[in-house]
């Protein structure tokens, strides 16, 4: 019997998916209001010196009744982002005990931790690849799961003044979490991210890679484990305008690299680029490739 198949895919996002329209829809919303900065543009003559860079920067502010919602919001965000944790985990115990590889899933959390701790399991494609992802998201799983209960059971935390505090006492022993909204926020599109990439609707790529890095190192007190050193990946959009040449218009794509490099050393930066084929020096055709 297969495992993590097409079919275990979309049960999977059958299982998440109101979890993670409300994740997509509360990070999306927090975008709204606290506003942010356009990615760059870069347009480039093909084979000549000399680019032409925009920097456009558009800004949105919310009300103190807005920010007031979203600081209520917070508790909410962090413990929709452990269920999906949690159902990514029970996930992949079904599929292993589905082969036999296990007996039972259990219910409770601490029970399906134990087990993953101490079983040998098959894991889906993205984790065997990328064992930081399995060993990071199951960091987490271990370390908020006292921090949940503390959310959902004794409701003793607070969430004011664009940050979310909670304790809790295990063992008589005092723990204590204070996470920022950017704090929060790379933890909700740290999940998203490999939700959509489990289920098949986000494939994984250097630019995935860079960016979960980089979310990962932002919450180094909530999975305790190495830092990256990811600096956060520059995205930009690059316009190669290319005449035509016996008709055909050959595009030099080290020139774009090398132009780019130029204008962003020493950094990681992701791109879009846009294609325009020139005829008589008036655009005739185009082509698009994503980052």
């Amino acid at each position: 019997m297969k495992m993590y198949d097409r079919a275990a895919q979309e049960r999977f996002k059958e299982k998440i998916s109101y979890e993670l329209w409300l994740l997509d829809f509360l990070s999306e919303t927090q975008e709204t209001f606290e506003g942010g900065s356009n990615i760059s543009k870069i347009t480039l003559m093909n084979r000549q010196p000399g680019a032409h860079v925009a920097f456009t920067v558009t800004e949105v502010i919310g009300s103190g009744a807005a920010m007031r919602v979203m600081d209520a919001m917070m508790p909410l965000t962090f413990t929709a982002s452990y269920k999906i944790i949690d159902m990514i985990f029970e996930w992949v115990l079904e599929e292993n005990k589905k082969v036999g590889k296990i007996q039972r899933v259990p219910w409770k959390f601490k029970e399906k931790i134990k087990i993953i701790s101490s079983s040998q399991l098959n894991y889906p494609s993205l984790f065997q690849s990328n064992p930081y992802i399995k060993d990071y998201l199951f960091a987490l799983y271990s370390n908020l799961l006292k921090f949940r209960n503390e959310i959902v059971h004794k409701n003793n935390f607070s969430a004011s003044d664009t940050k979310l505090k909670i304790k809790t006492i295990e063992n008589s022993q005092l723990y204590s979490i204070e996470l920022d909204r950017g704090e929060l926020g790379a933890f909700v599109r740290t999940v998203i991210a490999v939700a959509k990439m489990l289920t098949g609707v986000l494939p994984f790529g250097e630019q995935e890679d860079c960016l979960l890095k980089y979310h990962l190192d932002r919450i180094m007190k909530l999975h305790g484990l190495s830092e990256f050193k990811q600096a956060k990946p520059i995205l930009v959009d690059v316009i190669l305008k290319v005449s035509e040449e016996e008709g055909l218009f050959p595009a030099d794509l080290k020139f774009v690299r090398e132009q780019i490099n130029r204008i962003h050393p020493n950094v990681t930066v992701l791109y879009n680029l846009k294609i325009i084929g020139l005829v008589n020096d008036k655009p005739s055709v185009c082509w698009f490739f994503s980052s």
